[in-house]
């Protein structure tokens, strides 16, 4: 995945929910013809599949990509995994705190590890300023 986005030079951004489509769009075609993946999920499926979820967080924000190219923006927090609706809900009940964006992820990380079997750690943060 970091050779096919940094091959990408310039055109590598991820500012916007339409770059994260635009990139993931042109990800799903070098997946598939050089890598040769398997597009298909369900016998029936309307559109390829990617086979890729992902979770983008940086200096402009929170972006969710699912399978089929699908991207959501979120303004305050957003997990991935299979503990992560343990750690919205923690992240969720402490965001009006006076308390720093990393203590919060902590929060909610150890809430996913708490109460998820399939959650664990050891966990690593990495803390980025806001475009504004």
């Amino acid at each position: 995945m970091r050779k096919m986005l940094t091959s990408m030079g310039e055109d590598y951004k991820l500012n916007h929910r339409y770059d994260v489509f635009e990139i993931f769009s042109k990800v799903h075609t070098i997946i598939k013809d050089q890598y040769f993946f398997n597009t298909k999920e369900d016998e029936d499926d309307l559109y390829e599949s990617s086979q890729i979820t992902a979770l983008i967080a940086n200096s402009y924000g929170i972006f969710q990509v699912y399978s089929y190219r699908e991207v959501f923006s979120f303004d305050r927090f957003w997990g991935i995994g299979s503990g992560r609706n343990f750690a919205i809900g923690a992240m969720y009940a402490v965001y009006e705190r006076d308390i720093s964006a990393r203590c919060i992820a902590e929060i909610g990380i150890h809430a996913g590890v708490e109460f998820d079997k399939s959650s664990a750690t050891p966990l690593r943060i990495h803390t980025v300023e806001m475009k504004t």
